[in-house]
């Protein structure tokens, strides 16, 4: 994993960009600065005979006590803060089911202005200079990427559908979808599509695999979407000790939602060529979904398949797999929030070379895979949560998955079942975000369960706030995990890199085979952006209970803590990492051991979790 100190350089002045309004652009667009709340007022409204309920609340508010804080949770917080910030990226009822005559598409510059604000621009003349350097998206990309089309009836779901398609582009900083009336046509609309590229190149400067390196990154290269990087490892000033890696990738490529990676490796302790395409479930409409990934390691210290596994010596392998997948979509109508049915099937080969003592356990040879799936999604835009201010599409929903496979091999011949439950929702109303997640399954040896497992987690978002200039966000994590005769050698850990604790590294001396980890964060969005870069303060407290052997009860285990904080800086329209500065605390660590840690990484923005299925029979314990 690379872990990487962000050089700013000349990028951290080309966004230095006092703003002027732009004197030919005729169009006035609001500056959208509210907070967009978890949840739409609108979708709570109910009439209790003749009469809405937040209006029957009201009027018992000042019965007593109880009844004032019932009517501040269910009405105050969400009618005081949401109604505001959701009416104006809503469509005009009017305008559903028209024409859409015209689709306009609007380039916004990275250094200067937003899709909420087109009439900024920036008098600096690096960040001139710096929007000149660089290819902006082309627009048969973005065109391809959208799923509204010209000479078609307007519809909410085709609108909320394509903006959330062009955030997901790595390489897409944000993107809003304005409606206008025809001048001429009564029966027909006009749309402008604002797109705001992230800055496309980047320079890093840190650690591979511990190893100081530098990488040249581009992420949109020529405009069409395609990814170059180099990376340079210098381990030490003799050149013979020097490696290098690249990798090449497109998002999107050929408007068919695929994405594809070439890796090319040649460092002392990682040396590999690989390749993978793929295809997801982007869209509940997706019929079709699969990939295809190869990869040649000749040393590789880690092996997908056995994420909670180290080697040593490095592993050397050859991995084939295959996957596809068919939706039905259930829903009749085109509705913001869908569901689907899914088939999916998957061949993985596997085949390890110059078999140590370490691996003469490990199952190699062929797994087949099938699963059916049933979900339902749908998403809702809100901000600073994960990202420093840009739109952020949450997702809603629950996804069941039932997984069965059978593996066979010179030494193994066993069958495979598995469950995964998923459920993210918003707490009605404006009370956060709430997600749960469950999984259990197991290998079937002679009627024997092995390398089995079972995992159970949630996490909690709270909703914004308002702490004077400064705005506040806290999370909640929790986590069990449990392994049933797993393999030799396979163990859980509490490292930071599992899901443990933060800032937590002692593998080799802190291992067993049942955990629970609590995890708290607060994070403190500041209202300052000097030069466009955002700053973020945090703190966090972390406990785990390790079972690191058979005798006692996991809840007999004494505790392992992490606590501390730090500061977070993030440029949403450059494609760097966040840098982080982390301060930890960790009372009890092995013999030997400093108990603080103080670290400045490169870290990538998390993730939401999404209800859709992907190929059955990958691994999740870890």
């Amino acid at each position: 994993m690379c872990k990487s100190l962000v050089v700013a350089g000349l990028f951290f002045f080309l966004n230095a960009i006092p703003l002027k309004a732009q004197s030919t652009d005729t169009t006035t667009l609001l500056r959208n600065d509210t907070i967009i709340q978890f949840i739409n007022p609108k979708q709570i409204e109910k009439v209790l005979e003749g009469r809405k309920l937040e209006e029957i609340l009201e009027d018992y508010s000042e019965k007593n006590l109880f009844s004032q804080k019932l009517h501040e949770w269910l009405v105050k917080s969400s009618f005081d803060h949401s109604e505001s910030s959701n009416k104006n990226n809503d469509i005009p009822n009017n305008y559903i089911g028209k024409r859409i005559e015209n689709i306009d598409i609007r380039h916004i510059q990275p250094f200067g202005g937003s899709v909420y604000d087109t009439t900024a621009i920036s008098d600096s003349w690096l960040a001139k200079v710096g929007n000149k350097l660089r290819f902006e998206t082309a627009t048969g990309v973005i065109l391809k990427t959208i799923t509204i089309k010209e000479k078609t009836k307007l519809n909410r779901t085709d609108i909320y559908d394509s903006e959330r398609l062009l955030r997901s582009l790595s390489f897409i900083n944000d993107a809003r979808i304005v409606v206008w009336p025809h001048p001429l046509l009564e029966d027909a609309v006009n749309i402008s599509l604002y797109v705001q590229d992230r800055y496309p190149h980047a320079i890093s400067i840190g650690l591979t695999d511990e190893k100081p390196s530098i990488s040249l990154i581009n992420k949109n290269l020529l405009g069409r979407g395609i990814s170059l990087t180099h990376t340079l490892v210098t381990p030490s000033f003799r050149l013979g000790d020097w490696g290098f890696r690249e990798t090449l990738g497109a998002e999107n490529f050929l408007g068919e939602f695929i994405n594809f990676e070439i890796d090319y490796s040649h460092i002392d302790n990682l040396q590999l060529i690989a390749g993978h395409i793929h295809r997801n479930f982007v869209l509940p409409e997706t019929k079709y979904a699969g990939g295809l990934s190869l990869n040649r390691s000749y040393i590789n210290p880690s092996l997908r398949d056995y994420p909670s596994i180290e080697w040593e010596p490095p592993l050397d392998f050859f991995r084939q797999n295959f996957w596809a997948g068919r939706s039905f979509l259930l829903n009749k109508d085109k509705s913001t929030v869908r569901s689907n049915f899914y088939i999916t099937a998957r061949i993985l080969d596997l085949k390890l070379y110059h078999e140590s003592e370490q691996t003469h356990f490990l199952p190699d040879g062929r797994f087949y895979y099938g699963g059916v799936a049933i979900s339902k999604r749908g998403y809702y835009k809100n901000n600073l949560i994960y990202s420093f201010g840009r739109t952020e599409d949450v997702p809603f929903g629950f996804l069941s998955y039932l997984a069965f496979g059978y593996h066979e091999s010179q030494k193994l011949h066993r069958q495979f079942i598995s469950y995964h439950h998923s459920w993210g929702r918003a707490l009605i109303p404006s009370k956060g975000y709430l997600y749960l997640n469950g999984n259990i399954g197991s290998f079937f040896n002679s009627g024997k369960p092995e390398q089995g497992y079972l995992k159970i987690s949630g996490e909690y978002i709270s909703p914004l706030i308002e702490l004077r200039n400064a705005q506040l966000r806290n999370f909640f994590e929790l986590e069990y995990v449990k392994g049933f005769n797993r393999l030799p050698d396979e163990y859980l850990f509490i490292d930071e890199d599992v899901n443990g604790l933060h800032r937590f590294d002692y593998k080799k001396e802190i291992r067993g085979s049942e955990k629970i980890v609590f995890k708290t964060e607060q994070v403190f969005f500041t209202p300052h952006e000097p030069l466009g870069f955002k700053f973020a303060f945090f703190t966090f407290f972390d406990t785990a209970l390790l079972k690191e052997n058979n005798r006692h009860s996991i809840f007999e285990q004494k505790p392992y803590f992490s606590f501390g904080g730090g500061l977070r800086i993030r440029n949403d329209n450059l494609v760097f990492n966040t840098l982080q500065i982390r301060l930890s605390i960790m009372p009890r660590v092995p013999s030997g051991e400093l108990p603080l840690s103080l670290r400045t990484t490169g870290e990538s923005i998390k993730n939401f979790r999404d209800f859709m299925p992907k190929q059955p029979g990958d691994p999740v314990f870890y």
